[in-house]
């Protein structure tokens, strides 16, 4: 059995604000578990409630022992590192401004400038942080106006 024990009565306050307006899930399921820990919910009950195993809530406790209300969020670092760097990034944005129609072609540079092979959707996911925007081009018109329709909005034209 482990318990949270000496909570003060601000950090109480703390732990219900951080499980109201979390705007992450776990952040929130975290602190709501070291509160009902600390009013006598069992880890068999926890474990029930959030659907977590044994060795996740005693995770969730080291981490309030060793950090505190630090330990509630996920530390930086989680996650797959990035393929390229900032600056071949730009060179890839560069490379897609003079070619944007055809992102093979940009695929195959980055491929002989590092031999690796990337996907183009891989490409456009580097392209979307410098906030460019991918639209399907009507190659054209859906239909052909009425001659009536024609004549009328020709002249205006």
């Amino acid at each position: 059995m482990r318990y949270i024990k000496g909570l003060s009565e601000e950090t109480l306050k703390l732990l219900k604000r951080i499980y109201k307006s979390s705007k992450s899930e776990q952040v929130r399921q975290r602190a709501l578990a070291i509160k009902l820990n600390y009013q006598g919910y069992k880890i068999a009950q926890l474990m029930k409630i959030f659907h977590v195993s044994r060795n996740t809530i005693y995770n969730w406790f080291n981490a309030w022992d060793k950090n505190g209300l630090t330990g509630l969020y996920d530390r930086k670092g989680r996650g797959r590192n990035q393929k390229f760097n900032i600056e071949y990034q730009q060179k890839i944005q560069q490379w897609v401004k003079e070619n944007p129609k055809n992102l093979k072609n940009v695929r195959d540079k980055i491929y002989k400038e590092t031999g690796m092979t990337i996907s183009i959707k891989t490409i456009k996911r580097i392209i979307k942080k410098f906030e460019f925007i991918w639209k399907r081009m009507k190659r054209g018109l859906s239909k052909s106006p009425d001659e009536w329709e024609l004549e009328l909005k020709l002249p205006e034209l």
